[in-house]
């Protein structure tokens, strides 16, 4: 990546230490026409995925931490309502504002704004890049609600045995539907979809290995072809960049956690 690649921190919430939350390069560039802004929270698996993004084109952007939870009418305004990370905004030479809410939305907006720079996001042909996003959808509705659905499940029993249950099939179904050589979930190539499960892959690694005292299988080839694809995913270099190395990261997560692990945080991460 080159060295510009984040321009700007124009705005953060303390983290723990006091120091920069989202653990970036802070430079003096202010942003110009056709260069992003976007605004992200660290912990956010969301976000993340906009960051990797955004990091594949290797572009320059402009990366504002923004505290979420703090619903000021400034931050509601520019996430057109919904209050949620990520949001991108993308001004053209002719001042033409375009904002964009939905961190899958996104990801596609992304790849069709630079379609020359970087490393292609999407597979080139219709029906590929269809088959991504019924993947990206596998992803959205039969592992993430699950996840969290675990993790918040406070007390053992049946609650928590269905949302485990459900979660290891949809990881099982993605899993499947991986060519043999990969290692990404489409070949060769760190793409669309582990853009999509990569955040949240690591966070049930970490977070529900932390707090349920949960392993994910290992035997069998689908299990195997599932860990090769997670270490490939994690060591990709944009990954590092939007987690490990931010000072920290995973302690902090587990930290900012907790409340999911006692039956608290937010709601809507749970609906399918």
């Amino acid at each position: 990546m080159n060295s510009g690649t984040l321009t700007r921190l124009t705005a953060f919430t303390k983290s723990p230490e006091g120091g920069n939350p989202a653990g970036v390069w802070i430079g003096d560039e202010l942003p110009e026409p056709d260069v992003m802004k976007l605004y992200s929270a660290w912990y956010c698996p969301f976000a993340q995925r906009a960051w990797l993004s955004l990091l594949q084109k290797d572009v320059s952007i402009e990366y504002i931490e923004i505290d979420p939870y703090d619903k000021t009418p400034a931050w509601l305004n520019i996430s057109r309502g919904g209050g949620q990370v990520p949001v991108i905004e993308v001004a053209s030479r002719e001042n033409e504002i375009s904002t964009v809410t939905d961190s899958l939305r996104i990801i596609e907006f992304i790849d069709d704004y630079y379609p020359n720079e970087g490393a292609a996001i999407f597979p080139e042909s219709p029906q590929q890049k269809a088959e991504a996003k019924y993947w990206m959808d596998v992803v959205s509705t039969k592992i993430i609600p699950y996840f969290y659905r675990f993790l918040k499940a406070d007390q053992p029993g049946e609650a928590r045995d269905a949302a485990r249950t459900k979660m290891l099939e949809g990881i099982e179904l993605f899993t499947r539907a991986m060519p043999d050589q990969g290692p990404f979930f489409m070949g060769p190539q760190f793409g669309a979809v582990d853009i999509a499960f990569a955040p949240f892959a690591h966070r049930i690694n970490l977070l529900l290995g932390h707090y349920r005292g949960f392993k994910l299988p290992t035997n069998g080839d689908s299990w195997s072809r599932y860990h090769r694809w997670y270490e490939a995913v994690i060591a990709e270099p944009g990954f590092v960049k939007t987690s490990f190395d931010q000072h920290n990261y995973e302690a902090r997560l587990i930290e900012f956690y907790l409340p999911y692990s006692q039956g608290g945080g937010q709601s809507d991460v749970t609906a399918i």
